[in-house]
């Protein structure tokens, strides 16, 4: 039993310690993508994304979540995400939550376009 708790603590804290790899920056935060973390299922990707504020915003430097992407119909949406007191995922957890957004289409030339082109080539 033991065990089984260490491994589930492991799985829901391994993106914290990933190898984040930054896309983009704008004024508000640079962001990141886990490469490892994408999941293909026909035309729907999966990853892992942090945004690394560059002002807290509620108390959050860093946020984290799952995001799922549609490259036929290029659209997305957040599945889970969770927002950090210290930037790259660390420091305490401020909010937690694991419901799936509605999808929405995507607009050019935004964060969401760049990941979208990443995990769809």
């Amino acid at each position: 039993m033991r065990l089984i708790v260490i491994l589930l603590l492991m799985t829901l804290t391994a993106p914290a310690w990933a190898e984040w790899v930054k896309y983009t920056e704008d004024a508000i935060a640079s962001y990141y993508y886990d490469a490892a973390t994408i999941e293909k299922r026909g035309n729907l990707r999966r990853v892992w994304e942090l945004s690394d504020l560059k002002e807290a915003y509620e108390g959050a430097l860093s946020i984290r979540g799952m995001a799922e992407y549609d490259c036929k119909e290029e659209r997305g949406r957040g599945l889970s995400f969770i927002s950090h007191t210290e930037q790259m995922a660390r420091g305490k957890i401020l909010v937690s939550r694991n419901e799936a957004d509605k999808w929405s289409y995507i607009r050019p030339n935004t964060v969401s376009a760049f990941m979208l082109e990443i995990v769809c080539q």
